[in-house]
């Protein structure tokens, strides 16, 4: 076949595909929508008008997909370029697989054994000890973005509320923080004896919390066993010895009478409120034994009648859920809005799809050494893009799961937690916030440890001045007890004692396999 050349004045057609940097935002869009990270870094070598597309268009795509809730960062997410949060990100990603992290107490270790509450903001950590609240400050970092990595807010010094009287014992201790996003700061404060306040934490001046109210509830007759609020702070639901839960429908009334129900069993061991979600109508989840139920919220409180309920472990067994969780719901995080996230007492992370009418899980996570001792878990919460970490009932113990591969966990002992359950976490972006009967702790997989006082600030950390049941300084080169293997035939951790550092200021972790436990300590913190 013979091709005749072209007339005068007509261009040949071209045979070769169009360049990519010549393709319209729409099309090469779709094409970035399909790469990932690291083919998308490899583009940006081709040339320098590729490069400023991925920049300018990949990244971002790739970002509005891997999403991830970054609480404490500063400055916000918002202000980042997208190639940088991107290198945060894939840094996050990165050091949950390959258990790269810092691990550092924050503040004094309790003078006694409590079961603590936390709560977090963008601009605080408040924990609930005894009848006190402590709440840290959270501080801009002194150094900007750079190549070291994260750029977490950093913890400061707490200052201590009193909250109940001297004297009084555990029967007032603090049961749980509500946030009601009022502007105002305001706080309700749920403790064990019946009692809600709504108070304030002054910045400046006398650490003494200004309490402008009282929420009406059967105090003394009835004790609070959890507390929850609303997504916005507008309702918050208590359940109680009597097997009741309570629903205050407006927390800006306090003397507003909540509506009551009786729960299927005497005790509710976990709570969630949603009142604005993409698939799901108002709707409070009690944990119960057995099952997690759903009540429906009506213009009138709640519902009687169980609308839903989904289950743990199969039948006949049972067990209890002790922390039920679902992702943030403002759209940061790539965790589906639908997953709901429970710990319980048989040793399992479960997540439940509740697109689906099905009662059972999509995913269960365990740690098999925790299994075998017996542990159940106490406290879980979202961490990442892909993750999820569940704390334990023994030895300070926080397990870590891909939720894309459940056969590929690894835990840690977080610090100074020997012998202690990790009573709550709250997880973000890059970071775990966690405690235990006698502290509080940090686990950061964002390199923030990186960096000299990128974590904590050396008058916030475990450095002890002899009051307030901190250690004397005598007692700074005691050690502290690590494992030192796991004892197969009796199903127990064996300890040690190590004198190479100070005992809030490093873990050791071990993955799950099958066979064999290799210890590995956390990172040096700068």
């Amino acid at each position: 076949m013979v091709i005749s050349s072209p007339g005068k004045g007509h261009r040949p057609l071209s045979t070769s595909p169009p360049r990519l940097d010549s393709l319209p935002d729409d099309v090469l869009g779709i094409i970035f929508g399909h790469l990932g990270i690291d083919e998308l870094v490899n583009l940006r070598l081709v040339g320098r008008g590729l490069s400023d597309r991925v920049l300018h268009l990949g990244l971002p795509r790739y970002l509005s997909s891997h999403r991830q809730s970054h609480l404490t960062l500063h400055p916000s997410s918002f202000a980042w370029s997208p190639y940088q949060l991107v290198q945060h990100n894939h840094l996050i990603n990165r050091s949950l697989t390959q258990h790269e992290w810092h691990a550092l107490q924050i503040g004094s270790t309790w003078i006694q054994p409590v079961i603590p509450t936390l709560h977090l903001t963008s601009d605080r950590l408040i924990l609930g000890v005894g009848g006190k609240l402590l709440s840290h400050p959270l501080y801009p970092p002194r150094s900007t973005i750079s190549s070291h990595g994260g750029r977490g807010k950093v913890v400061g010094k707490a200052r201590e509320f009193p909250i109940s009287p001297r004297g009084v014992g555990s029967r007032a201790d603090i049961v749980g923080v509500v946030d009601l996003h009022d502007n105002q700061g305001s706080l309700a404060v749920a403790q064990f004896n019946g009692t809600i306040q709504r108070l304030s934490l002054p910045e400046a001046g006398p650490s003494i919390p200004r309490i402008t109210a009282r929420y009406s509830h059967p105090r003394g007759k009835e004790s609070i066993h959890t507390v929850t609020g609303s997504e916005g702070g507008q309702m918050m639901m208590t359940t109680t010895s009597s097997g009741s839960a309570y629903l205050y429908t407006n927390t800006r009334s306090p003397w507003t009478e909540p509506s009551s129900i009786k729960l299927s069993s005497n005790r509710a061991w976990s709570s969630l409120l949603v009142s604005s979600h993409p698939t799901l109508s108002p709707t409070a989840m009690i944990g119960v034994q057995g099952s997690i139920e759903f009540h429906d919220i009506l213009p009138t409180g709640l519902q009687q009648t169980v609308s839903r309920r989904i289950l743990g472990p199969d039948l006949p067994l049972t067990s209890s859920p002790y922390d039920i969780h679902l992702p943030p719901l403002d759209g940061s995080s790539s965790h589906h809005p639908s997953l709901l996230l429970s710990a319980w007492y048989d040793s399992h992370l479960r997540l439940h799809d509740l697109r689906t009418p099905s009662t059972t899980p999509v995913g269960v996570f365990m740690d098999p050494y925790t299994w075998a001792d017996g542990s159940a878990f106490y406290s879980t919460c979202f961490v990442g893009e892909h993750h999820i970490a569940g704390g334990g009932s023994r030895h300070g113990t926080v397990a870590f799961f891909d939720i894309r591969n459940s056969k590929k966990g690894w835990s840690c002992f977080s610090p100074g937690g020997k012998g202690s359950p990790v009573y709550s976490l709250r997880g973000e972006g890059g970071k775990v916030w966690g405690v235990t009967e006698r502290r509080a702790f940090v686990l950061a997989f964002d390199g923030s440890g990186d960096v000299e006082d990128g974590l904590v600030l050396p008058e916030a950390r475990n450095v002890g001045l002899g009051a307030g049941g901190v250690r004397n300084g005598r007692d700074r080169d005691r050690g502290r007890h690590v494992p030192s293997g796991w004892k197969g035939r009796g199903g127990k951790w064996a300890w040690t004692v190590r004198y190479d550092e100070e005992e809030g200021s490093k873990a050791v972790g071990y993955e799950h396999r099958e066979r064999g436990v290799t210890l590995f300590d956390s990172l040096a913190v700068a």
